[in-house]
């Protein structure tokens, strides 16, 4: 019987394989493992933000925190300008464009970093410390004072220009405590009848032992005097701390030691808002619209 033609095409039948059908396995189900949906919780921190911690020496104790821990987080504000760690709000700049309001401790801190990093930064024996920091001086423990002075090595610097706030909105009275080591004194210089004398004295206290300062005498200083006026709004204070700190700071960069005798003109109170403003253009920061009252 003659075979097919393709299997006598094949040269070497042996080597075909038949290929048996497999038997189809039965699918299993897999049992559903449920899952538990995790849960977000937030934790909050406390003591962040504290001077002396483990973490950056750059702490949020520095930062110019403008209105200070009871700030309304609720009322946003657009940035007219960045310098440093220090961020400027539109609302800042309009304490500066109206001669009835005083300067929060935004201002303040933005003025010192300018001063301390560009206007002096040639100047080794001179420190500009922030307004954040010297709130928190009489608050701080032995060893996180000791850790403050030793980072910035304070107890090196012959100058150290401290701006004193009963409150750092725009409404609080500054003054200005100087640490003259040249002359072994504390310099406070106020335009309000020494009104903070006391805090004065307390914040010169707290840093005998850590300046290691013992032989220091608390001086009065001489300065312009502006008139007290009738409510809680002080406009003028803050503007007469910048002067009497630009002044101090160029006295004793020229002559080396302080003075109790550095009296201002009012010439100079009355630029200082042009000149701050002035000073935010240069920098790239921008001038918001004037508040209408």
């Amino acid at each position: 019987m003659p075979l097919p033609k393709k299997m006598m095409k094949t040269k070497n039948p042996s080597k075909l394989q038949v290929e048996q059908p497999q038997a189809k396995k039965p699918k299993v189900k897999k049992p559903k493992v449920k899952t538990k949906t995790k849960v977000k919780v937030k934790v909050k921190v406390k003591g962040k933000g504290k001077v002396g911690g483990s973490g950056s020496s750059t702490s949020l104790a520095e930062r110019g925190s403008g209105d200070g821990p009871t700030q309304v987080a609720a009322q946003p504000s657009l940035v007219a300008l960045h310098f440093m760690d220090i961020s400027l709000r539109h609302s800042d700049v309009q304490l500066l464009q109206s001669a009835h309001e005083g300067v929060n401790e935004r201002l303040v801190a933005f003025h010192y970093a300018h001063l301390q990093h560009r206007r002096y930064r040639s100047e080794p024996d001179l420190h500009f410390l922030n307004p954040a920091l010297v709130a928190r001086l009489r608050h701080m423990d032995m060893r996180q004072l000791w850790t403050l002075v030793r980072d910035r090595r304070l107890h090196e610097k012959q100058f150290i220009l401290l701006p004193l706030a009963t409150h750092p909105r725009a409404h609080g009275h500054w003054s200005l405590l100087v640490v003259s080591r040249p002359d072994g004194k504390f310099y406070h210089f106020d335009s309000l009848d020494n009104c903070h004398s006391l805090l004065a004295s307390s914040v010169s206290e707290t840093l005998r032992a850590p300046l290691e300062a013992w032989k220091f005498v608390l001086v009065t200083g001489r300065c312009l005097q502006q008139q007290r006026l009738s409510g809680n709004k002080d406009p003028t204070s803050g503007i007469h701390l910048m002067c009497m700190t630009e002044h101090v700071a160029d006295y004793v960069s020229r002559c080396g030691y302080a003075s109790s005798s550095l009296l201002i003109a009012w010439e100079q109170i009355s630029a200082m808002r042009a000149h701050l403003l002035e000073l935010i253009l240069s920098l790239g920061g921008i001038l918001p619209p004037k508040r209408s009252h």
